[in-house]
């Protein structure tokens, strides 16, 4: 409730924000790709709909996560955080000439995002292992990290913002980095606000559930709470 009055852009000034809320956030049109996204984890879910039980409350983010893949048009993709592969697929379809990567810690999850990935008609670039050291690997191998999906709920915090600050010394004007759970804890809410704060970001987005990061210096820096 009281997150309600900011919902659908009103309020907003900058044309930017202004269009991403209304053109990205909030957007409804069925893109082609989501019937088939939904349907092949749709199948998944049958066969071990426990330990898929995350999912349907979470469809609305890997649709969002398309959405702004779609925006944004990367053509690096690092997902840190695969847990069952969800979110990967959205990820990797939005922009399918994108290079896209996504590492995770080696779990029950593993299966269920493998099994997923043979249904899935593009290849995906799964690492398992120490999601740190995976990380710097994969950064390594880029000249410029164009969007992140960082599962901050998912890791030990200290671990999350060691990595966040790698990430971001690939960082560009055009890049995205997309934080999910930014209140998952307290301390994990403290640190978001000091992300909002910080100078070397630009405009950032609170979604509640995920955070949005841009950083073209161009635009005036703002902080924009939005009702998703």
């Amino acid at each position: 409730m009281l997150r309600f009055r900011h919902r659908k852009g009103y309020g907003v000034h900058s044309p930017f924000a202004f269009n991403l809320i209304t053109g990205v956030i909030y957007e409804k049109s069925p893109y082609y790709d989501y019937q088939y996204l939904r349907g092949i984890i749709r199948k998944e879910c049958k066969n071990s709909p426990t330990l898929w039980r995350r999912y349907p409350e979470s469809r609305r983010i890997c649709e969002l996560l398309f959405r702004l893949v779609n925006y944004a048009q990367p053509y690096t993709i690092l997902e840190i955080g695969t847990f069952a592969g969800a979110s990967s697929v959205y990820l990797s379809c939005a922009r399918k000439k994108a290079r896209f990567i996504t590492l995770d810690v080696k779990s029950p999850a593993n299966q269920l995002a493998t099994s997923l990935f043979k249904r899935y008609r593009n290849k995906i670039d799964y690492r398992i292992g120490e999601v740190s050291a995976l990380a710097s690997e994969v950064l390594s191998e880029f000249d410029t990290l164009d969007f992140l999906f960082l599962h901050a709920g998912d890791y030990p915090l200290s671990t999350v913002q060691n990595m966040f600050e790698s990430c971001l010394s690939k960082s560009c004007p055009h890049s995205v980095f997309v934080i999910q759970d930014i209140y998952s804890s307290s301390a994990v809410k403290k640190w978001w606000k000091e992300l909002v704060d910080d100078e070397r970001l630009g405009i950032t987005f609170d979604l509640y559930d995920i955070g949005v990061i841009f950083f073209d210096k161009k635009k005036i820096k703002q902080h924009y709470i939005v009702n998703f």
